[in-house]
């Protein structure tokens, strides 16, 4: 061969490499991009310290909070139904609260020692006596919405002490609080309550109220009652001026708005008072009572494993309105990832297709929570929970901690 022919030759398989390597540089770039979005979960913590607001964030000032009121001006209907979910009456004042007005007197007794709760118009006190001995404290705030119960914050001698006796709509009387010693007390301080940390007590408050912390300074006082507009998507002062002023760019950029999150970030959010996956397995806080812990149980669930904006919380919840408890409800959410119709439904083990059967259950067609989202009793309660671990459930299966 010519010399000059070779030479012209030879660079022919390097440039048939040229579309081979764009296209494998291509590939790549998608990879690294899909990683960037890929989600990790995080402590409540952890979310505490980063930029922009998060549920129980303490470091605003009162003055950049406006209120429901102000929220409702523009988003009337959305503050009008979220005034009737449970969250809205998280917490009430002891005048305020309604077993406190229709029972004047409530009692207990955990022998050596008595409990009474006292309410007139103006306020309530609760005193415990035994011995010889009592001590009697101011009570100030009932939390919960008394759907399952209410624990009261009461104060003596300047410090704030979580009631040993919260009242249970089930049985319409007081009895120890969940978590606390059920057996006889040994003290009277002990009969009377437990005392809160400092931390312990802004917590309860951050998730129960809104603005009960301003500016890392815990101010009980002038805390609004319920979880409100504001606990969930921040301060609204710089968002209500900014839209009045027709600056709709810096209004929207002002407000939280939990919608754009992706779905293990969203867990989270909740999780920030519902408790978030991690913060119960660093805490290691494996027993039955974690079935109140909803973010927690559905990042047990199988279908958790590839996290999808149709079982996030908000999935199934609608936050600005009450709680649905119909069970039949939920089905279309269950169908719209479990359906013969839908690609990403995977099908095996006893809900295998069977003829004449539906290809996504053999066993029924409606109230798919009922048997994949089994109730709980649990006695400290009086009641029973939901629980949110999603999966086929066996007789005899053990409670999945």
């Amino acid at each position: 061969m010519p010399a000059d022919v070779e030479t012209m030759s030879r660079p022919a398989p390097k440039l048939l490499l040229v579309p081979i390597l764009l296209a494998a540089l291509a590939e790549w770039n998608a990879a690294i991009a899909q990683t960037d979005h890929i989600e990790t979960p995080e402590l409540t913590s952890q979310r505490l310290r980063a930029q922009g607001w998060w549920p129980t964030r303490a470091d605003a000032a009162r003055e950049e909070f406006v209120g429901t009121a102000a929220c409702a001006a523009c988003h009337k209907q959305v503050a009008l139904t979220q005034r009737g979910t449970p969250m809205a009456h998280a917490a009430s004042r002891a005048s305020e609260t309604e077993v406190l007005r229709s029972n004047p007197t409530l009692r207990f007794s955990t022998p050596p020692f008595q409990t009474v709760i006292a309410s007139d118009r103006l306020s309530s006190n609760y005193t415990v006596s035994g011995g010889g001995q009592s001590i009697r404290g101011q009570l100030l705030w009932s939390m919960g919405a008394g759907v399952k119960g209410q624990t009261f914050i009461l104060k003596y001698l300047g410090i704030l002490f979580e009631s040993q006796l919260s009242y249970f709509p089930s049985i319409g009387v007081l009895d120890i609080t969940p978590e606390h010693p059920r057996g006889t007390p040994q003290y009277l301080e002990s009969a009377f309550g437990a005392p809160q940390s400092d931390i312990a007590a802004q917590q309860c408050y951050g998730c129960h109220t809104t603005a009960s912390t301003v500016r890392r300074q815990f101010d009980p006082d002038h805390a609004t009652p319920g979880v409100t507009c504001e606990a969930c998507h921040g301060p609204g002062n710089r968002h209500v001026k900014a839209m009045q002023a027709k600056q709709f760019k810096t209004g929207i950029d002002a407000i939280l708005d939990p919608a754009s999150f992706g779905p293990v970030e969203l867990v989270d959010f909740c999780g920030a008072c519902h408790r978030a996956p991690l913060d119960v397995t660093s805490a290691k806080d494996f027993s039955q009572l974690n079935i109140r812990f909803q973010p927690y149980r559905l990042s047990k669930s199988r279908c958790w494993s590839r996290p999808d904006p149709r079982i996030t919380c908000v999935g199934c919840h609608n936050p600005h309105e009450p709680l649905v408890r119909d069970a039949g409800f939920y089905d279309a959410k269950c169908l719209a990832c479990h359906s013969a119709a839908s690609t990403d439904a995977t099908v095996d083990g006893p809900h295998s297709p069977q003829p004449g059967k539906p290809s996504t259950c053999p066993v029924s067609t409606e109230h798919c929570v009922k048997c994949h989202m089994p109730k709980y009793q649990n006695p400290q309660f009086h009641g029973s929970f939901t629980d949110h671990d999603i999966r086929i459930v066996r007789p005899g299966d053990p409670y999945p901690l």
